[in-house]
C-alpha cells in the first residue's frame, strides 16, 4: 500500500453515515504538493452552501475517491481562504516558504447547512470527528509544523496532537468581516512600510491582490510567526504527492 492509498485508507473508515448531517459524508486528503516544505496550513471547513451549489453538485457527480481527493481536482483547492490569497501571502511573509510547496487543507473536512441552505459551522460532534481523523493522518503526514487559522483549527488540532510533538502557529481566521472591524484603523502603505517582509511578498506576487484585509491579516501571522519564522533546518524525507 503506498502512502497516498494509506492516507485514502483514513477517509475511508471516517466516511460519515448517512443520517449524519453533513453535505458530503467523505473526509478529503490534505493537499499536498510534490515537492512538500513539510508545512501544512489549516482553515476552518469548506462553505458548502446552496450558494456553492455547482461545486456540491461536482463533488456528488464524482465517485468516492475522487470527493476524498477533492483538493486536487483542479487549479484552485476549494480552500477559499487559500484560493483567495489571504492565507499564502500571510504563509510566505511570516515563514518565508513557497506557497506551491506548502500543504493545504481544512481542519474540519466535513460541511454543513443550516435549513434555509446557509452555511453552518462546524458542531462540536463534527469537531470531535475531526479529532479522531487528525489523529490518524498526522502520524502518516508527519508535517513540520502545522499552521492553523481559526479558533476551529487551532482546537481541534490541538486535541489532536494531544502530546504536543508538532511545531505549530495558531493564527485567526481570515474572515473579511472580522478583519475589517479593524483593519480600517490602518493605511496599507504604512502596513507595508512597517512589515517589509509582507511587503516583498506583495511585490512578488500582484495576482493576489492584495487589499487591506490581506495585508493587515499578513502583518498579523509576523506578529505571530516572529519567535519561530523560516522552515525547521532539518526536514523529515517526504513521500512524494502528486494530482495523479
Amino acid at each position: 500500500m503506498t502512502h497516498s492509498d494509506e492516507l485514502l485508507a483514513v477517509c475511508a473508515r471516517h466516511t460519515r453515515a448517512e443520517n449524519d448531517d453533513v453535505v458530503i459524508r467523505e473526509a478529503y486528503l490534505p493537499y499536498v504538493p510534490p515537492n512538500w516544505n513539510g508545512l501544512l496550513v489549516l482553515a476552518e471547513a469548506q462553505n458548502l452552501s446552496e450558494r456553492n451549489g455547482d461545486y456540491v453538485e461536482r463533488l456528488k457527480a464524482l465517485d468516492s475517491r475522487g470527493r476524498m481527493k477533492r483538493l486536487y481536482a483542479g487549479a484552485s483547492t476549494g480552500v477559499a481562504p487559500w484560493d483567495d490569497g489571504s492565507l499564502k501571502l500571510a504563509v510566505e511573509s511570516a515563514f518565508g516558504a513557497d506557497c506551491s510547496q506548502t500543504a493545504v487543507s481544512n481542519a474540519v473536512p466535513w460541511s454543513r447547512r443550516r435549513d434555509d441552505g446557509s452555511n453552518a459551522n462546524p458542531s462540536s460532534e463534527m469537531c470531535d470527528w475531526a479529532v479522531a481523523f487528525w489523529k490518524d493522518v498526522l502520524p502518516l503526514l508527519r508535517p513540520e509544523r502545522v499552521i492553523t487559522a481559526g479558533k476551529v483549527a487551532r482546537e481541534v488540532i490541538e486535541r489532536a496532537d494531544s502530546t504536543g510533538s508538532i511545531c505549530r502557529t495558531s493564527l485567526r481566521l481570515p474572515s473579511p468581516q472580522a478583519m475589517s472591524r479593524v483593519s480600517g484603523m490602518f493605511r496599507k502603505d504604512d502596513l507595508l512600510l512597517r512589515y517589509p517582509e509582507v511587503r516583498r511578498i506583495v511585490d512578488l506576487h500582484p495576482e493576489w491582490k492584495a487589499s487591506l484585509n490581506k495585508v493587515f491579516y499578513a502583518c498579523h501571522a509576523v506578529s505571530c510567526a516572529s519567535s519561530d519564522r523560516g522552515l525547521p533546518n532539518k526536514p523529515v524525507p517526504r513521500t512524494p504527492f502528486g494530482r495523479s
